[in-house]
């Protein structure tokens, strides 16, 4: 068996080949992550640099790096015990689903305080609410430079 004039062994089982690009670098079998937990990548470094404070965050708000044996598809032969899966300085986490959900509403809570917030600031508190003295649609401004030659 031959492929581009590379000979195989023909004991060796052809593997199919998953090529990396930058579109594809973070995907991975999602169907090895364990019921109940939620994996996202994670700021590790910046600029060459090991993020220590942003990682002690992370720690502490339940992510701890997802084990690289669970996904070999991205850790290659490369595979060493205590290793952790990164790519482009990013590291891929986990924490139970039930802590990012309570981070979610509390990122949720917050948001629409900080509108409440300017709105009352702007003297429009109320108006939210019932639309009223609020536009919904705009029309383009006059323009004077605009030449209408009827197209």
């Amino acid at each position: 068996m031959s492929f581009r004039g590379v000979q195989r062994s023909e004991q060796r089982v052809p593997q199919r080949i998953l090529i990396r690009t930058p579109g594809n670098r973070y995907d991975f079998d999602r169907s090895r992550i364990p019921p109940g937990m939620d994996y996202g990548w994670k700021r590790k470094s910046f600029m060459g640099f090991e993020d220590i404070e942003h990682m002690v965050n992370l720690e502490a708000n339940g992510w701890t790096p997802v084990p690289p044996e669970r996904h070999p598809e991205l850790t290659g032969s490369r595979l060493q015990k205590g290793a952790e899966i990164v790519r482009g300085g990013l590291m891929l986490m986990e924490r139970p689903a039930e802590i990012s959900e309570d981070a979610r509403e509390l990122d949720g809570a917050f948001a629409r305080q900080q509108v409440a917030d300017h709105m009352k600031r702007l003297g429009l508190a109320g108006h939210r609410a019932s639309g009223h003295g609020l536009k919904t649609h705009y029309e383009r401004p006059p323009d004077v430079n605009v030449v209408d030659d009827g197209l």
